[in-house]
């Protein structure tokens, strides 16, 4: 059997690390320090990077350059960690965290450790689990698989209690994230029913509320407040860290902090902790209904408490799951070290599987998402998130809707919005991003059916492909680059780039040129906005006004148009086409105005029918008696998109009614 493949659970405080030994049995490896767990804290100290102890102690002295709780922090791309002009991310900062364990894990076994199984919270939604996939990697692991922490603590129970048939709510409170899960044990049989959670609720919450509550005093006593120095913040909240530890054994503690001179000295009973933090009890109890709930059971069906996570030790806890379910919890694993257990024997059966060698147990795990799947759409006015795959699904799973059409002539790209979470609206959810999937076959609109499948990995991952049905073509996708949101298509505060392409040949000389400007001018005013720019090019002439929302700078362009000779509007066109390059999430508006006819109608129709292709929406507009209707028609996007004005009063009020459709995100 091999052992190169170790289970990490990665905490919000502390971390551990195992693997199975020669014996087949979990064991947990001491870090280079000989601890059993490694506090998950960084800290920078001139070129060195040092993890555990000494980083966390180091924080009073050297508050700049410590950071802690990066976990709560795993697939948000705002949070960063300045130090000498760097920055770091949260999956940077926790895969020095993983190479830290693997480094002394190598110490103590004396071979290389390159594959691991890494634990993450059952409520961790896509982006939390693909930046803990690559803090894995930087660390210089093959992450073999990803294991909800609920899972693998029922793991751990399963192992020490084989052949049981039960079902146990595992109760998994840490120092950052909280997971309660119904899990079904029977004999080599794991199987998670339900499961919810909150990755923003866990002991560093109990610790906030108290060092809230202390720095409160002091601000009542001496009228300075700690909290506003970085350092004394560091120092007052290891006081209170130690006490809340020490109020779990004893039924009250003396809080000593001493800040610029002054001293507090607090006594703190266990009846006012808890109910300074009965609120954060409150939320795991709610969340704890939820689950039975979910799982279509009572609290009488559960017949085994398992307890996770450090947190689980504070006497609140324990005395709320006596109260709710009338029976003790177990007591047979420990909490700080049954995930990483677990893990440990996931990894060996994943690492055996590969090698091609008989796994050390026989136990099989199945597992759900804990968040809903959805695809965003617009139904009565408004965004609705429609969920696709349904939280507490049995994972891997997928589902696959082949109802797509294109909706335009030419339409090579479609946009699809997913998000993770419950909630009818889509900005209450987990916004996955704009994924653009390309290369569907160019055919008339409506022409082209797609079938779009989506599916959790077994590592709670989400997939999604698409496929070209007539062709049995897979379609190509990306994650659209731009600055464009899931609000801002709410808000219709979409950004908008508008082309107004306006013919210049000499039969437009006098009135014609006039009204046009005039008209021009009126749609400038009406469409300007938040996130919209307006472009002016002439045919002949080129490009006039490139990409702008400046007013002056619009009207003069207009103002500039002069008929000069004959009717290139092929040429008009692709310098519009060139000037607005498709880019994700922007509508881009193509108003095409003309009073004659184009030198190569094939040219102009060529050049738009690229455009379309690419997303773009073309609007026409004809003036005068010698317009060739029927052609401008089949330009246009759709029917309503063409119009015809034969007086100047009909060309100045369809532009105003085109802005006003526009402004208003129709």
């Amino acid at each position: 059997m091999t052992t190169r493949a170790v289970g990490i659970d990665l905490g919000t405080t502390f971390s551990a690390i195992a693997h199975v030994n020669k014996f087949g049995v979990p064991e947990i490896l001491h870090n280079a320090e000989g601890e059993r767990i490694t506090a998950s804290v960084v800290l920078f100290e001139n070129d060195d990077i040092i993890i555990g102890t000494y980083a966390r102690q180091a924080a009073v002295a050297y508050p700049d350059q410590v950071v802690e709780f990066v976990k709560r922090h795993m697939g948000d791309d705002h949070f960063a960690f300045e130090y000498r002009g760097e920055s770091y991310s949260a999956e940077q900062l926790s895969g020095f965290m993983l190479a830290k364990l693997k480094h002394d894990a190598e110490l103590r076994l004396g071979h290389r450790v390159d594959q691991a199984v890494i634990t993450v919270p059952a409520y961790f939604g896509d982006k939390q689990r693909r930046a803990t996939i690559r803090a894995g990697e930087l660390a210089g692991f093959n992450v073999l698989a990803l294991l909800n922490e609920p899972t693998a603590a029922a793991y751990a129970y399963g192992l020490a209690n084989p052949g049981v048939d039960k079902r146990l709510l595992v109760f998994d409170l840490g120092g950052g994230t909280f997971d309660v899960s119904v899990v079904r044990v029977h004999h080599n049989e794991i199987t998670v029913l339900a499961t919810t959670g909150d990755h923003q609720l866990g002991g560093k919450d109990w610790d906030d509320a108290l060092i809230r509550f202390a720095a409160d005093q002091f601000r009542e006593r001496h009228g300075l407040d700690p909290l506003d120095d970085l350092a004394a913040y560091h120092d007052l909240r290891s006081k209170c860290t130690s006490a809340k530890l020490s109020l779990s054994k004893r039924p009250k503690v003396q809080l000593f902090y001493d800040y610029k001179g002054k001293i507090l000295r607090l006594e703190v009973s266990r009846e006012k902790f808890e109910d300074l933090t009965s609120s954060l009890l409150g939320r795991c109890e709610a969340l704890t209904r939820d689950v039975l709930d979910d799982a279509k059971l009572t609290a009488d069906d559960i017949d085994t408490i398992v307890l996770a996570g450090g947190s689980t030790r504070m006497p609140m806890v324990r005395e709320m799951i006596r109260r709710r379910f009338d029976k003790e919890p177990a007591v047979d694993i420990n909490p700080d070290e049954c995930v990483a257990l677990g893990a440990a024997l996931t990894a060996a059966i994943e690492s055996s599987r590969l090698a091609g060698e008989a796994p050390p147990v026989d136990i099989r795990t199945h597992d759900v998402t804990s968040h809903s799947l959805g695809m965003v759409v617009y139904r009565d006015g408004r965004l609705h998130n429609s969920r696709i795959i349904e939280r507490n699904s049995r994972i891997p799973c997928d589902r696959t809707r082949d109802d797509y059409v294109t909706s335009h002539d030419g339409q090579s790209t479609m946009d699809l919005w997913l998000v993770q979470g419950e909630n009818e609206d889509p900005l209450e959810c987990n916004v996955l991003g704009h994924f653009e999937f390309y290369g569907i076959p160019i055919r008339e609109a409506g022409k082209s059916q797609l079938s779009v499948t989506f599916r959790y990995n077994a590592n709670g991952i989400v997939e999604v492909e698409a496929m070209d049905l007539d062709s049995g073509q897979t379609l190509a996708h990306r994650l659209a680059a731009g600055a464009v949101t899931l609000e801002d298509l709410a808000r219709d505060r979409a950004p908008m780039a508008v082309a107004l392409v306006m013919d210049c040949s000499g039969s437009m000389y006098g009135r014609n040129i006039e009204e046009a400007r005039k008209a021009a001018l009126s749609f400038v005013e009406r469409t300007l906005g938040p996130n919209r720019t307006i472009g002016v090019v002439a045919f002949p002439g080129g490009v006039q006004c490139p990409l702008s929302n400046d007013p002056r700078r619009l009207r003069d362009a207009v103002a500039s148009l002069t008929p000069i000779g004959g009717t290139p509007m092929a040429e008009g066109l692709a310098a519009a086409r060139d000037l607005m390059k498709s880019r994700a999430g922007v509508q881009r508006v193509f108003v095409l105005l003309t009073d004659g006819h184009p030198d190569d109608p094939d040219a102009a129709a060529a050049e738009v029918h690229r455009i379309r292709s690419q997303g773009g929406r073309v609007v026409t507009i004809g003036v005068g008696q010698q317009v060739r209707q029927d052609f401008l028609r089949t330009l246009a996007s759709r029917p309503s998109d063409f119009h015809f004005c034969n007086e100047s009063v009909e060309l100045q009020g369809t532009f105003i009614n085109l802005a006003t459709e526009l402004a208003q995100g129709a």
